[in-house]
């Protein structure tokens, strides 16, 4: 049957471009993960700073341009890694629906960190934790301002960016001592002791 050629033209052309995006969206995470999960294998296993470039793509089976292409060094390897899990765990308080009044994802933090505490305990015997959670508090401190202003009516005594500096700095010193005295509540007792402390003030 011939196809009418006006309707050809207006047809839309498909997108070409589309999965080529996909699979270097899918290479790229590939190669996101295979580092990531040889950086902790190798934390685990030796001093951190005896960590060297050329020990992760061996392990992880990446070149070194590849790399470079993504990260700075391991540093900027451990920082990137810990703020995308973060945005990934914040996403999670988009699923508590209506009224809720949650800022900060607290007991997923809290349940990835207590899960990975051997981890956290070797970045903390390397004195890179501290920058870590810095990182942290940065990034969240962020998010938390923003889901603020979307829970306050009007402004309070305190402006919004003040509130979620202390409320971000807040989270990450409760974790750092709730992974140093062995985690004596559960996740969920932490989010919900630190929301009560958010809702006061």
């Amino acid at each position: 049957m011939p196809v009418n050629n006006q309707q050809g033209r207006d047809r839309p052309k498909p997108n070409k471009q589309a999965p080529s995006v996909r699979n270097d969206d899918r290479r790229v995470r590939k190669t996101q993960v295979a580092l990531i999960g040889a950086f902790v294998e190798l934390v685990l296993e030796k001093r951190y700073d005896a960590i060297t470039i050329q020990d992760l793509l061996d392990r992880a089976d990446v070149g070194r341009s590849t790399f470079y292409a993504h990260y700075r060094g391991k540093d900027d390897l451990l920082a990137k890694s810990f703020i995308g899990m973060l945005a990934m765990l914040d996403r999670e308080i988009d699923r508590d629906g209506p009224g809720g009044r949650r800022v900060a994802p607290v007991r997923e933090l809290f349940r990835h960190i207590g899960e990975a505490r051997k981890f956290q305990q070797a970045l903390a015997r390397a004195h890179v934790l501290e920058r870590q959670y810095h990182a942290g508090v940065e990034y969240m401190s962020g998010t938390i301002e923003r889901r603020l202003a979307a829970l306050s009516g009007t402004p309070g005594a305190v402006p919004l960016p003040v509130k979620a500096q202390a409320l971000a700095g807040t989270l990450f010193a409760l974790l750092r001592w709730w992974v140093d005295h062995d985690a004596p509540y559960t996740p969920e007792q932490m989010d919900a002791m630190y929301h009560a402390m958010a809702a006061t003030g």
